[in-house]
């Protein structure tokens, strides 16, 4: 039994492949064929209407393949009274032929009846009236509206330089919708656009012409960034002016900082950082910013370096001690010292008294002193600022 089933799927496969492999069969020259067979074009197709042949059991209709450079078939028409036919999805501006037969009820076909027509051209570019940058970072377009009424909306396209392709940006509609305003842009940068119109039918028009736009550029780097060293709390930025710049803003870092911060806008070459610290080294960048908001390159800025005037060296001090006092003799190691701040301590925690001196020479004599007692001072250089030193320590036992 089972191989008596395999024998009959066998013979099946067989005649199956007969009948498929069977030759098409050949046009009888005797049949009636269409004698009238016209193409009405559209932008993307052609509608095909013939004359009816009611004494036939329907038609044939055959496309030729540009490609392959073969006839294929497009459709069956199995109603001998229908008399219209339309070809769908085709290009516009493209020329296709076509061939209608008659067939009999066995499906012979007739001699064919050829026709070739062009499809319509496809609705006109748009026409591009304006591109130009509004501010940083932005540019407005402004085309035609199309005036062809199938018309839906349109593409906008950007070149994208890295692909080398174009990028849809938008779809705009409807008809009248004609501007579009691209953002978040590079500074001084080319962009190229252009658009595209389709209708309601998914037609699209060929792109407009390529309108090109440079974004606002980035002003010149700053030059000559200089930071002072000398000044007491404070540090003092210069730098050279660039032109038609707003403004400037200024950046800092300190010492152990990894990234840049803004601190100030001024519309002055110069600016002043006031720390309150002494030996204080900060590191300054500063940037322009343009009418349009566009900055400099803020990584290609120079850096430069700002401290705070530091103390001034603790003094050094020797001691003679007399009968009737004690004798102290200063020196700044850094002569910076325009006098000296002298401090006694006298007594102990629960009783102690202070007394502050200033001393504008490089001597002092204390005589205010009791035998059998022990003093302690702390000596302190102030230069011209009023910046005070770190203490020298001495203690004197009288």
């Amino acid at each position: 039994m089972k191989k008596l089933t395999l024998f009959l799927i066998f013979l099946l496969l067989i005649t199956g492949c007969a009948v498929n492999n069977k030759p098409a069969p050949k046009s009888n020259p005797n049949l009636p064929k269409v004698e009238n067979f016209s193409a009405y074009p559209d932008r993307n197709a052609i509608a095909l209407k013939w004359s009816p042949v009611a004494s036939m059991s329907g038609y044939y209709i055959q496309k030729f393949n540009n490609k392959t450079h073969k006839w294929e078939m497009l459709t069956t028409v199995t109603n001998p009274f229908q008399t219209l036919y339309v070809d769908t999805n085709l290009k516009p501006s493209t020329t296709y032929t076509y061939r209608i037969a008659t067939f009999n009820k066995s499906k012979v076909p007739s001699l064919a009846k050829e026709i070739t027509q062009k499809t319509l051209p496809s609705v006109a570019p748009v026409i591009p009236l304006e591109v130009k940058p509004l501010q940083k970072g932005m540019v407005k377009i402004i085309f035609r509206p199309h005036p062809n009424e199938r018309v839906e909306g349109y593409i906008i396209q950007r070149f994208n330089d890295q692909s080398a392709k174009w990028e849809e940006l938008a779809n705009l509609t409807p008809r009248y919708n004609v501007e579009y305003i691209d953002k978040n842009l590079q500074d001084g940068k080319i962009y190229k656009y252009r658009i595209i119109a389709y209708t309601f039918d998914g037609l699209k028009s060929q792109p407009s012409q390529v309108i090109s736009v440079s974004t606002y550029p980035k002003p010149p780097v700053i030059e000559n960034i200089q930071a002072t060293n000398n000044l007491p709390k404070k540090i003092v930025l210069t730098w050279s002016p660039v032109p038609n710049a707003k403004y400037y803003k200024v950046y800092t870092k300190s010492f152990l900082g990894l990234t840049y911060t803004p601190i100030a806008k001024t519309k002055q070459t110069t600016y002043t950082d006031v720390v309150n610290k002494d030996g204080v080294t900060k590191y300054y960048k500063v940037t322009a910013v343009s009418i349009h908001d566009t900055e400099s390159l803020l990584d290609k800025t120079p850096e430069v370096m700002g401290q705070t005037l530091a103390a001034p060296a603790k003094p050094l001090v020797s001691t003679n001690i007399k009968p009737d006092g004690v004798e102290f003799i200063l020196s700044s190691p850094d002569d910076r010292a325009v006098k000296y701040l002298i401090v006694k301590k006298e007594g102990n925690l629960f009783n102690a008294k202070e007394y502050k001196y200033i001393v504008h020479g490089n001597k002092f004599f204390d005589n205010k002193l009791q035998h059998k007692h022990t003093y302690n001072y702390k000596i302190y250089a102030v230069d011209k600022y009023g910046l005070i030193s770190k203490a020298n320590s001495v203690e004197v036992d009288f």
